[in-house]
């Protein structure tokens, strides 16, 4: 089984939120699952949970697109607190505007931040092989 223990989620479609945080907690029941509707609110809270040493996120699962922080500025925010943290944070960017074709050039310059480029709509086998 896996060793997920949080996992966040960075989206403001809340329709995709609720059916992924679903999907994750019947299929990792007991997991903490924080969901943030934007970049800056997410950057906020883990800022905050790594200034009172809590636990940060095992995996986030983040949108692109977004208002007021998007997904990409969220990546050169985080890089700073990642580097300061002794652990593995795996991050999947999930959006309906990477393609194929596209994910080779995103490659290229977000390799060293991102563990994955996932196109939605995310099918529930390919979730739970990211969750495995």
């Amino acid at each position: 089984m896996s060793s997920l223990k949080s996992i966040c989620i960075i989206d403001d479609d809340k329709i995709y939120t609720y059916g992924v945080s679903k999907i994750i907690k019947n299929y990792l029941p007991g997991n903490d699952v924080m969901s943030f509707e934007n970049g800056k609110k997410a950057l906020s809270a883990i800022k905050e949970m790594e200034q009172n040493n809590d636990e940060l996120p095992d995996l986030i699962l983040l949108d692109i697109d977004m208002p007021e922080m998007n997904g990409w500025d969220f990546l050169n925010e985080f890089q700073s607190i990642r580097e300061k943290v002794n652990k593995e944070i795996q991050i999947f960017v999930i959006s309906s505007r990477i393609d194929h074709k596209n994910q080779e050039i995103y490659r290229v310059e977000w390799d060293q931040k991102v563990d994955d480029f996932i196109q939605k709509p995310v099918q529930v086998e390919a979730l739970k092989s990211l969750l495995a």
